[in-house]
C-alpha cells in the first residue's frame, strides 16, 4: 500500500494549540515532538515515517503510536509547541518594556529571531509548499491579530470599543503581514544580527502605524 502523504493543515495545528498539549509534556512525548521537527527541517512534510520518529527518538514504534495516531497529529504537535514556545518568548522580552510602541517594536524583532531559529527557514528550503501553506493560511494571520489585540487590551487593562478593536486589527494584521514578509523573503538592508540597527530600523517602519492607533 502507498503511503499517504501527510497534510499540514493549520486548523489540525490550532486544535492541537488548543487542547490538551497547553500544559508540560511527559519526556517520551518531548522526544518524539523533538524528532518530527528535526525530520521536518531535514526532508520536509512527505520524506519521513513513524519509524523515523520511532528511531530518531530512540523510542519503540509502538510507544509512538500509542502517543500519536499518525504523522498529521505529530506535525501538528511538533508545530503547537513551536508556536506556544512563539509566544512566550515574545512575552517574555517585551515584559520589561515601558511603552506599547517599544513592546511592538521589540515583540517584532524577538518574533523573527524565534522564527528564524524555528523549523520554518529549513523547511521552506526543502518544502517550500508546506511552509506556504502554514504562512500564507488566514487562520495563521487569524491567530496572530487575535494573540496582538488580546495583548494589547491586556495592557490597557479595558476591552476595546467595537471601532476601537476594529483599528487594533488592522494594525495588529499590518504588522503580521510584515513580519511574514521578512520570513519569506530574508534578504534585506535591515541587518537583522545588528541589534541596534534592527531596532532603529523597524521603530522607523512600525512606529508611524503605531502612532496612527494611538
Amino acid at each position: 500500500m502507498p503511503r499517504r502523504t501527510p497534510t499540514l493543515d493549520i486548523a489540525t495545528v490550532m486544535v492541537a494549540l488548543q487542547g490538551d498539549r497547553t500544559g508540560p509534556t511527559d519526556q517520551a512525548t518531548e522526544a518524539m515532538l523533538d524528532a518530527t521537527s528535526t525530520l521536518l527541517a531535514t526532508y520536509g512534510v512527505r520524506r519521513w515515517s513513524m519509524d523515523d520518529v520511532a528511531e530518531r527518538s530512540g523510542l519503540a514504534r509502538a510507544t509512538v503510536y500509542r502517543r500519536f495516531e499518525g504523522r498529521d497529529e505529530l506535525v501538528a504537535a511538533a508545530l503547537a509547541r513551536d508556536a506556544r514556545r512563539f509566544f512566550a518568548a515574545i512575552a517574555e522580552a517585551v515584559a520589561h518594556t515601558e511603552s506599547i510602541e517599544d513592546k511592538v517594536v521589540e515583540g517584532f524583532l524577538v518574533a523573527l529571531r524565534v522564527v528564524q531559529a524555528s523549523v520554518l527557514p529549513t523547511l521552506i528550503d526543502h518544502d517550500g509548499g508546506a511552509a506556504l501553506s502554514i504562512l500564507t493560511d488566514g487562520a495563521s494571520v487569524a491567530l496572530g491579530r487575535a494573540a496582538l489585540v488580546d495583548r494589547y487590551e491586556a495592557l490597557l487593562g479595558q476591552r476595546l470599543e467595537d471601532s476601537e478593536r476594529a483599528e487594533a486589527e488592522v494594525v495588529a494584521e499590518t504588522v503580521i503581514r510584515i513580519g511574514i514578509s521578512f520570513v519569506l523573503i530574508p534578504d534585506s538592508v535591515i541587518d537583522l544580527a545588528d541589534d541596534g540597527e534592527a531596532r532603529q530600523a523597524v521603530g522607523r517602519l512600525l512606529r508611524p502605524l503605531l502612532r496612527r492607533r494611538s
